[in-house]
């Protein structure tokens, strides 16, 4: 049965997965020079040298980092309230749809996730040295992460001013040897906040866009028919939720919830646009722990197991329906429909598809006759091969892989065959004229 375990790589999957085949040196180089720390890429590698680097391999490690996350996610729940605040948080963070779907990403979101939630319950629990652990890791996961340490440091001024100043100090200092440790990416960092700067994919977010990110994270984050119910449940817990008992704990978790997405929406007013759905995930198991807890009875009850059911059938409606691009399907065609001396290249048709095709063993460069690729399609691990300025005379028959329209393919003095198509992707050969 199709799921996300075994469905194709999409493009920053298979770029993960090329990277962490190289060597440790080759990893931390080219993150240097990417837009993102190398923790996932080093784990990966490790994990590849163990299990293999197969689709399953490459979700099975996302997944790990997923339950793991889950599981600081009843940690905090029971610390907070008691051990059923804590499972019910954390089933509704399993299930939360948008969640859910990074569970099988290879990329670096779920274990970014699990850094921000360890750091959390670290934090609240005064463990100092899980929480400078925690936190690095969370750093060296994604640069996003350093969102969740503005929660920390409001929690830091409360406690300074109005709390236990003792605790504040120990706060301090945590803080000081997590910037120690991460003092080694401050360059990297500094060269990737310039190049982001100096162009981006994002357009400036609006306030539309502020609200939608709030929406998908509490329940729309998968496209179906039970999505907005599901919404309007989670908005009717959310106002019949007893705010007043323990308040303390509640606003903590609206600033975790809220403040990551609301700094990366200010800065991108400011700024170079950085504001992404993916990039604030962590921020999920806030609202997912405010859900679970200071019910009013039992109408929340009800409500929740009825979020509960439609989270579950959207789920698994996601699971065993995978959208990726069948890149994999793509591949075996192109295996054995090709010849000896046939050149094979991606058509940069606004997005190419040079790490899928690298990954699955059809080498193939993309053809740019002119100007320069934008660093964020992958150039920080581009070699020279992998960029064509022009087609070789010799070659008799070439294989363009795209997805975009075929009309759009322009080789002169080539002629076309029937485009093979599997889904978006397309695969046409062409023949040289006579």
């Amino acid at each position: 049965m199709p799921n996300q375990f075994t469905a194709s790589l999409w493009g920053d999957e298979a770029f993960s997965a090329v990277l962490s085949k190289a060597s440790l040196l080759r990893i931390i180089d080219v993150s240097a020079r990417d837009t993102y720390p190398p923790l996932y890429n080093i784990i990966e590698h490790l994990w590849f040298n163990l299990f293999g680097s197969s689709e399953i391999a490459i979700r099975s490690l996302s997944f790990l980092f997923y339950v793991l996350t889950i599981f600081f996610v009843y940690k905090i729940g029971s610390f907070l309230w008691n051990k059923k605040t804590g499972l019910v948080a954390a089933t509704l963070s399993f299930l939360n749809p948008f969640f859910f779907i990074y569970a099988f990403e290879g990329r670096m979101y779920s274990i970014m996730a699990l850094g921000v939630a360890a750091s959390m319950y670290f934090f609240l629990k005064r463990n100092w040295v899980g929480y400078v652990i925690a936190t690095a890791w969370a750093l060296y996961s994604h640069h996003f992460a350093i969102f969740a340490l503005f929660v920390q440091g409001l929690w830091f001024l409360y406690e300074y001013f109005f709390g236990k100043r003792k605790v504040a100090v120990s706060m301090f200092k945590s803080f000081v040897v997590v910037g120690i440790l991460y003092l080694p990416w401050i360059i990297p960092l500094y060269n990737q906040v310039n190049r982001v700067g100096g162009g981006f994919w994002l357009g400036t977010p609006t306030l539309k866009d502020f609200g939608g990110v709030i929406n998908e994270y509490l329940a729309i984050g998968i496209k179906h028919a039970f999505a907005i119910p599901a919404l309007y449940i989670t908005y009717v817990i959310l106002v019949t939720r007893r705010w007043t008992k323990s308040f303390q704990k509640s606003l903590f978790l609206i600033f975790w919830f809220l403040l990551p997405i609301a700094l990366a929406w200010i800065v991108s007013q400011k700024f170079q646009s950085i504001f992404f759905n993916r990039y604030l995930l962590y921020a999920i198991p806030g609202a997912m722990l405010l859900l679970a807890s200071n019910w009013r009875k039992p109408v929340s009850n009800v409500l929740i197991a009825a979020l509960l059911i439609l989270f579950m059938v959207i789920d698994y409606n996601y699971f065993t329906h995978p959208a990726k691009r069948p890149f994999k399907a793509l591949s075996s065609y192109v295996k054995e429909t090709q010849q000896e001396g046939d050149f094979l290249i991606n058509w940069n048709s606004g997005a190419h598809h040079l790490w899928e095709t690298i990954y699955y063993e059809i080498p193939a460069p993309i053809y740019v006759p002119e100007g320069e690729l934008p660093f964020y399609v992958g150039t920080a691990q581009m070699v020279e091969k992998d960029i064509l300025r022009e087609i070789p005379k010799e070659a008799e028959r070439i294989g363009v892989v795209t997805s975009g329209s075929v009309d759009e393919i322009d080789l002169p003095n080539y002629t076309e065959s029937e485009p093979a198509t599997f889904g978006e992707l397309k695969f046409v050969w062409y023949q040289k004229s006579p």
